[in-house]
């Protein structure tokens, strides 16, 4: 997602809102942090918090560092398509 610098909006995260910013009110320029919410399925769930809790870090630092391992792989298209590869498609219907 392209936000030139400035805080994404609900506009920018697209129709499911999934993106917040993190930012304390107020602040502008670079974006420290971006709150996500996903879905997963229960082995992977289950899978994050038990590595989390054994190796004492946190749900989200497992999960930023594994995906810019993915991102350093490949580039966005490479990444679409070893994902739809994978199974991977747009949970929700989209809208009109």
């Amino acid at each position: 997602m392209k936000t030139n610098g400035k805080l994404p909006t609900s506009q920018d995260a697209g129709t499911n809102g999934a993106i917040a910013s993190v930012a304390p009110a107020g602040v502008t320029g670079s974006i420290g942090a971006v709150k996500l919410s996903v879905n997963v399925t229960r082995d992977v769930g289950v899978r994050l918090r038990r590595i989390a809790f054994d190796e004492r870090v946190s749900e989200s630092s497992i999960v930023e560092i594994a995906l810019n391992g993915l991102f350093a792989e490949m580039d966005d298209a490479q990444l679409g398509a070893y994902l739809r590869g994978q199974g991977a498609s747009l949970r929700r219907p989209a809208r009109d």
